[in-house]
């Protein structure tokens, strides 16, 4: 397994409340976060940072890894909540959280809000997660296709977010094969480049950190309107 991630401010936004961890735990098993943080006055990174502090020294090993997972977004929420409610500045903060177990040939997710988890196998791009925002409703009920959904003036309005009265994560699992990719982003990458551009920088024959320069410099050639952050890994 090998793993590379990316983070940058972007063009337009003056602070990165975007978020990531790289946990590798041993050879075949490791730990990735992301999360997107929002919220005035620098909450935003509280948030995305409190979120990420939920996951430091965790690793997974119950016979329930998805359950788990779901578990320390609780407790993120829990975290979240006390800390808005203590401090007046920090009111309405909030943050989506990904979080993606690997292990061996398994991948178990857990997942709120509009950070996405991708799996690249044999050519094909998945999409592991679905957005929680006013746009992923209307692509999830049939009435918009997906760039149409990218594209969406509501597509970042957020339906659930931890710090959210309303958060209800979403988990699962999927299978791994050699050779496969996953990608986690914000929405920073996956708002200004489709899922047919992501498929094609995973696809070329290049290094794993210069798939995510590519990226990268890709969404900055196309506004680079907001935070960008992905991590990427390679069975």
């Amino acid at each position: 397994m090998r793993i590379e991630s990316i983070t940058h401010l972007g063009l337009q936004r003056k602070n990165n409340e975007d978020r990531h961890m790289v946990n590798l735990l041993d050879n075949d098993c490791a730990l990735l976060v992301i999360a997107d943080g929002m919220g005035g006055h620098a909450a935003g990174e509280v948030a995305a940072e409190l979120a990420l502090d939920t996951f430091e020294g965790y690793r997974p090993g119950g016979p329930d890894i998805s359950a788990e997972l779901l578990n320390q977004i609780d407790q993120a929420q829990k975290s979240i909540m006390e800390r808005s409610r203590a401090m007046s500045s920090l009111r309405g903060m909030g943050t989506t959280l990904t979080a993606l177990f690997l292990t061996g040939r398994s991948a178990f997710w857990a997942h709120v809000g509009d950070t996405r988890i991708y799996h690249l196998h044999k050519g094909a791009l998945i999409r592991i997660t679905e957005d929680h925002t006013m746009a992923g409703m209307l692509l999830k009920k049939g009435e918009i296709t997906r760039e149409q959904a990218r594209l969406h003036p509501y597509g970042n309005v957020l339906t659930r977010c931890v710090g959210c009265e309303r958060y209800e994560p979403d988990s699962g699992a999927f299978s791994l094969t050699d050779g496969d990719y996953v990608l986690l982003s914000s929405d920073g990458l996956h708002d200004l480049i489709s899922d047919e551009q992501i498929a094609a920088f995973l696809s070329e024959d290049i290094a794993l950190k210069e798939k995510l320069d590519r990226m990268l410099s890709a969404c900055l050639h196309a506004g680079g309107r907001d935070n960008i952050t992905a991590v990427l890994a390679q069975i």
